[in-house]
């Protein structure tokens, strides 16, 4: 675990030092992330100013709901960069086999080659939402809250590791250039609304198949004392490490599966 720490300040330190040698790209990227944010919470806005409540759910409830599913995407973001890219840079092009001569484990270059910094921007504006809106709902946090707040953020980004991991490692059997990342990303925003709004086949979805409700809104029901949610809230790290371990396992058979390019 030493070892791997050292490693991780290593690459961190040799990412920022690349990035600031081109300062304007990382500022474009922090922009683009805080305009897509911003579009976002306007969104929302246009919507509520038409209706008072969704399905007995305030704007304030769901602002809140949103922000807290920023914080941990944003930290999944930050390390996620070479999911997307993994089945065209490292399977089909070869760079796979210079991961595995490496003393290291794979799945730790993998993630930790390259960073996103700039989706650090996330995890503030999920921050300052999570705050905005719990100060507008009156929410007087307690002792549980405070200790529970980080393991649900960091339970949520295994969430999202997880299962984006897993769709990675499926390219070991079925190389892709495109991909069935992406498809799956969009099924995000539906895990930002309450799920009692939507159809039990999507409810399903969301919460069993492709399990994003428990990075977004069953752990921030808690904060929003959802009684009839309290137990999904709690099954959160239960979820998180059922779907990280099941990744983690595939992600190791395909890498013993794994035949060089000869590239």
């Amino acid at each position: 675990m030493r070892r791997h720490l050292q490693l991780f300040v290593a690459y961190l330190a040799q990412f920022i030092q690349s990035r600031l040698s081109y300062r304007a790209d990382f500022v474009i990227d922090i922009m683009a992330v805080l305009v897509a944010l911003s579009v976002h919470l306007v969104f929302l806005g246009v919507v509520y100013s038409k209706v008072q409540s969704l399905q007995g759910w305030t704007f304030q409830q769901l602002l809140f709901i949103y922000g807290f599913s920023l914080i941990p995407l944003g930290f999944f973001n930050v390390i996620s960069t070479n999911l997307w890219e993994f089945s065209d840079s490292y399977l089909i092009e070869g760079r796979f086999d210079r991961v595995l001569l490496r003393p290291v484990h794979p799945l730790f270059q993998v993630l930790f080659e390259s960073l996103n910094l700039a989706s650090l921007g996330e995890v503030v504006i999920g921050l300052m939402v999570v705050a905005g809106a719990g100060a507008a709902l009156a929410i007087q946090p307690e002792l549980l809250d405070v200790i529970l707040f980080p393991i649900l953020i960091l339970s949520a980004a295994a969430v999202y590791l997880g299962v984006f991991l897993l769709m990675t490692s499926l390219s070991f059997w079925f190389e892709d250039r495109l991909g069935i990342g992406a498809p799956i990303y969009n099924v995000i925003r539906f895990a930002r609304y309450p799920v009692n709004i939507f159809h039990p086949i999507v409810r399903v979805i969301i919460s069993w198949v492709v399990p994003f409700a428990f990075a977004a809104f069953y752990p921030a029901s808690h904060f929003l004392r959802a009684h009839e949610y309290r137990w999904f809230a709690a099954m959160t790290p239960l979820v998180a490490v059922i779907v990280m371990t099941t990744a983690a396992a595939v992600f190791t058979m395909g890498t013993r599966r794994y035949r060089s390019t000869g590239s």
